[in-house]
């Protein structure tokens, strides 16, 4: 079974040294696809010089415009077709495809259910698009339950050419960091153990300003004894959060570290008190998979994909009331048998995901097609 992968996402990460969700899934994909006898060929919509081993696909927007527009297939479709049985969408840049099916993973439809959300220019003419590259698929992968209604719903898409498959879980985050290693790791951050950790892009769904009020209303001790860290890039709309942070640098309390590499947050993590994921959305909420693999609490939000994620193994909170999150932190510190009993639930709830597992339900349903 020849299977075309869409890496731009991932081939562009690996440029800026920045892997996102998107980019974390296709690598993985990508490194477990072949113990399924899947052979994968690498596609991207970039310029050849980027990638070596990916073949380049011209760039995407002007095909997909012309293609929604005339309904003919996008123009480098015949560097795929002659290379493979099948062509997957990892990042949501889905080609058009007369000879080949197209199978595409759209981890959430945010751009069409949420478009305060979202950020740059042509938002309109994106929704179309995104929409139409939708429904030109043959069949869609998505990430939990949440996210599969919602497709259905914004797609309109039948629930029958939708299929869920969750994520898997880095199998370094099951690895115990040495005590050495993560005092390296917190002296280089100006850190001590034992703190709250929130990791996200910082941007308006994933509700960090909530979060820090929150924080800011726990008991002076808690907050000295347990600070809260914020591990993310800053994203769009988040000038002021970013403002705020930055003010609140010197009060040893707060602590925004940026990007951090992977080997870093899992000491970080491994360091940790809990974990606190307060969003507003997610289709599935991957560091809540982290998390209980590093053995530390979760308090996360009771809306969309996180509770069918998290299940009984995190505490979860009302994310639009400050006073239930304040609330749930307070407990966690300070009740050492809730703590254990949430560490050995999280730990029992990560051994059903893998990413192997992912792959092999992913090549599962190339086959299907095939």
């Amino acid at each position: 079974m020849n299977v075309g992968l869409g890496t731009t996402g991932l081939t562009k990460a690996r440029t800026s040294g920045h892997l996102d969700g998107i980019a974390v899934y296709t690598k993985h994909l990508l490194e477990h696809l072949p113990a399924t006898g899947t052979e994968v060929s690498h596609f991207g919509f970039i310029e050849k010089h980027l990638d070596e081993n990916v073949i380049s696909l011209g760039k995407f927007s002007p095909q997909a415009i012309i293609s929604s527009i005339t309904g003919a297939p996008f123009y480098s479709s015949r560097k795929i077709e002659k290379n493979v049985q099948l062509f997957h969408a990892t990042d949501h840049l889905i080609p058009k495809l007369k000879n080949i099916a197209v199978v595409a993973t759209i981890m959430d439809p945010i751009p069409l259910s949420h478009p305060e959300w979202v950020s740059g220019s042509y938002q309109g003419l994106k929704k179309v698009l995104f929409k139409k590259m939708g429904q030109w698929t043959d069949h869609i992968i998505t990430i939990s339950e949440y996210s599969a209604q919602e497709i259905q719903e914004h797609f309109s898409i039948p629930r029958s050419k939708i299929s869920v498959i969750p994520l898997g879980v880095d199998e370094e985050c099951f690895n115990r960091i040495s005590e050495q290693k993560k005092n390296e790791v917190l002296s280089r951050y100006h850190l001590e153990s034992e703190y709250f950790v929130y990791i996200g892009t910082l941007q308006p769904r994933k509700n960090v300003n909530r979060l820090l009020d929150a924080f800011l209303q726990l008991p002076d001790e808690i907050q000295f004894k347990h600070p809260l860290v914020i591990i993310g890039r800053n994203g769009w709309n988040s000038e002021s959060l970013v403002e705020r942070l930055n003010k609140l640098k010197g009060s040893k309390r707060v602590f925004w570290l940026d990007y951090v590499s992977f080997t870093d947050k899992y000491a970080l993590l491994q360091a940790s008190l809990a974990m606190v994921l307060p969003s507003l959305y997610e289709g599935f909420g991957l560091p809540i998979l982290e998390a209980f693999a590093s053995d530390i609490p979760v308090i996360t939000s009771n809306i969309t994909s996180l509770p069918e994620v998290a299940d009984d193994a995190a505490i979860l909170i009302d994310p639009y009331s400050t006073d239930d999150i304040t609330q749930a932190m307070l407990n966690i510190a300070t009740d050492k048998a809730l703590h254990n009993k949430m560490s050995i639930l999280g730990r029992q709830r990560v051994k059903s995901f893998s990413w192997q597992s992912t792959a092999e339900k992913t090549a599962n349903i190339y086959s299907s097609i095939l």
